[in-house]
């Protein structure tokens, strides 16, 4: 008996409370009906202009045959010669060890001899590009690392 009456009660506030979750749901389904001179003044726009046409309608409709459509994207070419600068003639020094001694002796060999130079290091042998505007000067920088065991060679490139 007392197992029958708990189920019963069980099943009582079940049945309530799907009542209740329905009168719910069906509220929210009828909505707020709110008149428009209580509306603020962007919503009164905002409601005029969705009576209004919309661009691409009329975009659509028009009969015009010059008229260009909007894009997202626009190509352009500009010639930009006369701005930038041209390039430059400049030697790489190619060099046969990557070590740290061989580093510091090509360093302390071109900042002897005052010729400007770049070290660039890309994956495990650094790059170097030395501004000479003679190729003797470089010739003398081969011969003086040779007296360090660096075989090099200069390479002419264009920066």
């Amino acid at each position: 008996m007392q197992k029958k009456v708990t189920i019963a009660l069980f099943v009582l506030l079940i049945v309530v409370l799907g009542v209740v979750l329905f009168s719910l749901l069906d509220d929210e389904r009828s909505g707020v009906q709110i008149d428009s001179e209580y509306l603020s003044p962007s919503l009164k726009k905002s409601e005029k202009i969705l009576q209004d046409r919309t661009w691409t309608e009329l975009l659509a409709n028009s009969k015009e045959s010059k008229f260009s459509f909007p894009v997202n994207e626009l190509y352009m070419q500009i010639d930009l010669k006369k701005y930038i600068p041209p390039k430059i003639k400049s030697y790489r020094l190619v060099v046969d060890k990557a070590d740290r001694y061989s580093i510091f002796c090509i360093v302390q060999t071109l900042s002897q001899m005052d010729l400007p130079y770049v070290v660039e290091k890309r994956d495990s042998k650094p790059t170097i590009y030395v501004g000479s505007k003679t190729e003797n000067s470089l010739k003398s920088v081969v011969k003086k690392l040779e007296d360090y065991d660096i075989e090099s060679k200069i390479v002419e490139v264009w920066l």
